[in-house]
């Protein structure tokens, strides 16, 4: 065969480095499932990694779509967790408002937030604090992160925006039997 084949060309991997490549593959994929890329890594930087389980353990009892995995939740928290790495006052509103949260179950549960498992329980506690700036600003980034999102739509039976379709003449409306 010809040098400039392609056949010739390509390098013939021995078992050795075979598996010395899989297993070096093996392990980082266990160091990344081990935590680097938990579902509380998105914030970990700016708040804490138990400040980051807790936000997004209390995302998930704000609007609790229970089929929803928790990479919806995480894509709306972790532009929040970027903008508290630059921000001083959103930090401190993240951080304090996880505190209060934390105390609040400690005077009521004797625990964390994080670990009171009945979910009714848990929003007794943000009950407490709903008219706060922290959980309206983390009810606002979530309302608009989750529902806003086109990926989300169809599981919520959303079919996105009429107007674009011609309105709601021929997209179903016209179909309806109680008007």
């Amino acid at each position: 065969m010809n040098k400039n084949n392609t056949a010739e060309s390509i390098p013939n991997p021995s078992r050795r480095r075979f598996l010395a490549r899989s297993g070096a593959a093996a392990v980082c994929a266990g160091a990344l499932s081990a935590g680097l890329l938990s579902a509380t890594a998105w914030a970990a930087k700016a708040v804490g990694e138990q400040a980051s389980a807790t936000l997004l353990r209390m995302a998930r009892d704000i609007y609790p779509h229970d089929t929803l995995e928790d990479k919806y939740y995480s894509q709306v928290l972790t532009p929040l967790a970027k903008k508290a790495e630059q921000d001083a006052a959103l930090q401190t509103l993240l951080k304090e408002g996880v505190a209060e949260l934390d105390k609040r179950s400690h005077q009521r549960f004797g625990k964390p937030y994080l670990e009171v498992a009945v979910e009714s329980d848990r929003v007794q506690i943000l009950r407490a604090i709903e008219d706060g700036a922290f959980f309206q600003r983390l009810k606002g980034d979530l309302m608009m992160g989750i529902y806003n999102n086109p990926e989300l739509w169809p599981r919520f039976g959303y079919g996105g925006s009429a107007w674009q379709h011609g309105g709601y003449i021929n997209r179903g409306y016209d179909q309806i039997d109680w008007v």
